[in-house]
C-alpha cells in the first residue's frame, strides 16, 4: 500500500511563505460547505457529465472518492485545475483506487495522510478559515480479501495518533455502516461494526446524525434494492455544533451519474 511517488506528491504543496500569506488574509467564508461523493472511476463519457453537474454546485471543498490513474479521473482533475481550482491528486498504481480532492479554497497538506501514506487517504488543512480546520478523504477498500480489515485498523492507530481530534472532518466512501443500520446486515463483521463505534469513542462525530437523528437514509442501493450507508462525514467535537445542515442528495445517483448518492455537510465558520 505504501507509494513513494504519494510523498514526492504531496512534498510539491509546501510553500510556507504563502501559507502565511493567505492566514494573515482577512476575507473569510462565512460557511463552509463540503460534499462527499464517490464517483465510481468513470469512464471520460461520464467524467464529463459528472464535472458538467458538480460545476453547477455551491461546494468548497469537494471530496471524491473510487478514482482510479484513469482517463475519467484524470479529466476530473484536469477540468477544475484549469479553472483555477486547487487539486490535489496522487496517482494511485495500477488497479489501486484513491481519492481526489478539488477546494476553491487554498489548502496545504496535512499530517494525516502522510502517516497512512496511501492515495486511498488524502489529508488537507484550509488556510482561509477562522480555525486550522483539517479534513481527510477515505476510500475504504470494499473487499475483505484485499485488506480491508488491516487497513481499517491503520486508521485507527493514525487517529490514535492525532488523538483528541480538533478543528477534524473525517469523510468519505468509508464501506463500514453504523451498528444500528436500518435494515440490519449481518453479513457485516463486528470488526467493522466496532469502526464507527471507535470513531465515536475518538470524540468525531456523525454529522448527518447531529442534524439528523431518526432518519433512515442510504447513499448506495445495490441491484437487489438493498440499502447502505456507506459515505460518511465525522467532525471532532468542537466544531458539531457549527453544522447547520448534513443531507445526501441522491441528485448524481438517480441520474446515473454514480451509483453513490453525494453527502453534503455545511459548516458555519463565522
Amino acid at each position: 500500500m505504501v507509494k513513494n511517488s504519494v510523498n514526492l506528491f504531496l512534498d510539491d504543496f509546501s510553500n510556507t511563505k504563502r501559507i502565511n500569506e493567505i492566514r494573515n488574509n482577512s476575507d473569510l467564508p462565512k460557511t463552509f460547505r463540503c460534499f462527499c461523493w464517490n464517483v465510481s472511476n468513470p469512464s471520460i463519457e461520464r467524467a464529463r457529465q459528472q464535472v458538467l453537474w458538480l460545476r453547477e454546485k455551491p461546494f468548497d471543498t469537494l471530496i471524491l472518492t473510487e478514482t482510479k490513474n484513469s482517463e475519467g479521473c484524470n479529466y476530473i482533475e484536469q477540468y477544475f485545475r484549469a479553472h483555477g481550482l486547487y487539486v490535489i491528486f496522487p496517482k494511485p498504481e495500477g488497479k489501486e483506487y484513491g481519492t481526489l480532492i478539488i477546494s476553491k479554497l487554498p489548502f496545504s497538506i496535512g499530517n494525516f495522510s502522510k502517516r497512512i501514506n496511501s492515495p486511498r487517504v488524502i489529508s488537507i488543512q484550509l488556510l482561509k478559515i477562522p480555525y486550522n480546520l483539517e479534513i481527510v478523504g477515505v476510500y475504504v477498500p470494499n473487499n475483505r480479501e484485499k485488506g480491508k480489515k488491516l487497513f481499517l485498523e491503520n486508521l485507527i492507530e493514525s487517529l490514535k495518533q492525532k488523538y483528541p481530534c480538533k478543528s477534524f472532518i473525517f469523510c468519505g466512501d468509508l464501506n463500514i455502516i453504523e451498528p444500528n443500520h436500518i435494515p440490519h446486515y449481518s453479513k457485516f463483521e463486528s470488526w467493522e461494526y466496532d469502526f464507527y463505534n471507535k470513531l465515536v469513542d475518538f470524540q468525531l462525530h456523525d454529522a448527518f446524525r447531529i442534524r439528523n437523528s431518526e432518519a433512515i437514509e442510504h447513499s448506495w442501493v445495490g441491484r437487489t434494492g438493498d440499502g447502505y450507508r456507506y459515505d460518511h462525514c465525522f467532525v471532532s467535537k468542537d466544531i458539531a455544533t457549527n453544522i447547520t445542515e448534513c443531507y445526501y442528495d441522491h441528485e448524481p445517483r438517480l441520474k446515473r451519474l454514480s451509483d453513490h448518492s453525494g453527502l453534503v455537510t455545511i459548516i458555519q465558520t463565522k
